[in-house]
C-alpha cells in the first residue's frame, strides 16, 4: 500500500480547490455531518491551487468574496488571493491581495466595530501579522506584528473579554501541539496560556476555521490527519476557558461524502467557514500531471539553493 502510494504520487499532484455551498453551520452542527450541496470551483490548470477559504462579509448579500490561500507549484509558496463570486456562486475573478515573497496560508477573518482583520498564516516569518481589509479599495492594509511565534493556522476568539489566540506547531510528522495565547486587545501583547501546550496529537489539534456558535454552544473546528494530512474536520465543543484552565470535549467529525456525484473526485476537506448561510470548504482531488511534478520538484530545488545560498 505505501509503494503504490509512493509510486502514485510521483504522478499526481494534490490540488486543492474551494468548495462552496448554501447551508446554514447550524444545520451541520445539528446533522453531524457535510450533507449540503456543495459547489466545487474547480481549476483548470492542474499546477496551482486554492485553500484555507474565509469568506469576507458582503454588503449586498448577492456577491461574496472569499479570501483564500493561492499556491503556484512553479513558485513553491503561498500568497493571499480574493476570489469574486456572484450571486449564482461562480467565480468572477481572482486578485493576489498579499505576496510577501515568504509562505502565507490561512487567512483568518476577525470582524469587530464595523472593521474587517485579516491575520494570515505566516509562520515561515516566525510571526503573525494582522492586516485590515479595505472594502471601499479591495486592499489589505498592514497594521502591526501580533505575536512573535511561528505558528500554524492562528485562529482568534473573542471570549469573556478577552482575546483568545489558538496557534498550532509541528511536532514531527503530522503531529502538532496547540498553544492558547491572551490579550486584552486583538493587537496584543499575548501572554502564554499556563498550561501550554494544551493538547497534541493528529486528531482535532491544528485550526481548521474559525469558531462559530449553534444553540449557545461555541465549536472549534480541527483538522483530523489520523488517516493522512487533511483527511477530515473534527468538531470540538468548548467547556472551558479562562487563563489557568482549558477544556474542549471532541463532538463530531466532518468528512466529504467522496461517491456522489457533486463531490466526484475529492478526497478530504481540512477547512470550514461559515456566514450568513453560506459554508466553504475546501476540498483535495488527486491530478494526473508529470509536467507539474516536475514543476514542482525544480521549484523545491530553487528554494532549497536559494537557502543554501544565505549561509554562505
Amino acid at each position: 500500500m505505501k509503494l503504490a502510494s509512493k509510486f502514485l504520487g510521483k504522478l499526481f499532484v494534490q490540488q486543492w480547490i474551494i468548495g462552496i455551498a448554501r447551508c446554514n453551520i447550524r444545520d451541520i452542527v445539528m446533522e453531524k455531518q457535510l450533507s449540503a450541496d456543495i459547489k466545487w470551483l474547480r481549476i483548470d490548470q492542474p499546477e496551482r491551487f486554492y485553500a484555507d477559504p474565509f469568506i469576507l462579509p458582503s454588503n449586498n448579500g448577492s456577491e461574496y468574496i472569499i479570501l483564500a490561500e493561492d499556491l503556484s507549484f512553479s513558485e513553491n509558496y503561498g500568497k493571499i488571493s480574493a476570489l469574486s463570486l456572484d450571486k449564482d456562486l461562480n467565480n468572477a475573478g481572482t486578485k493576489v491581495l498579499l505576496d510577501t515573497g515568504s509562505h502565507l496560508s490561512y487567512p483568518f477573518v476577525f470582524e469587530e466595530n464595523g472593521r474587517t482583520y485579516i491575520i494570515p498564516e505566516s509562520s515561515k516569518a516566525g510571526k503573525a501579522s494582522c492586516y485590515e481589509y479595505d472594502a471601499h479599495t479591495g486592499n489589505l492594509v498592514f497594521l502591526k506584528d501580533i505575536i512573535e511565534e511561528p505558528l500554524l493556522d492562528s485562529t482568534i476568539i473573542k471570549y469573556k473579554g478577552k482575546y483568545w489566540l489558538f496557534g498550532s506547531q509541528k511536532i514531527k510528522d503530522l503531529h502538532y501541539k496547540l498553544n492558547i495565547y491572551f490579550s486584552d486587545s486583538l493587537f496584543g501583547p499575548y501572554k502564554a496560556h499556563s498550561a501550554n501546550p494544551v493538547r497534541t496529537g493528529r486528531d482535532g489539534i491544528r485550526p481548521a476555521g474559525n469558531f462559530f456558535e449553534a444553540d449557545g454552544e461555541i465549536y472549534r473546528p480541527a483538522q483530523n490527519n489520523k488517516r493522512g494530512y487533511g483527511d477530515s474536520i473534527s468538531l470540538n465543543k468548548l467547556k472551558v476557558l479562562n487563563e489557568d484552565q482549558f477544556e474542549e470535549e471532541f463532538y463530531c467529525t466532518l468528512a466529504i461524502k467522496k461517491n456522489t456525484k457533486g463531490n466526484k473526485g475529492i478526497r478530504a476537506i481540512h477547512t470550514i467557514n461559515a456566514v450568513n448561510g453560506i459554508i466553504v470548504v475546501d476540498g483535495l482531488l488527486w491530478r494526473f500531471s508529470l509536467n507539474t511534478k516536475i514543476k514542482q520538484s525544480l521549484a523545491k530545488a530553487r528554494s532549497f539553493v536559494n537557502r543554501m545560498v544565505l549561509f554562505l
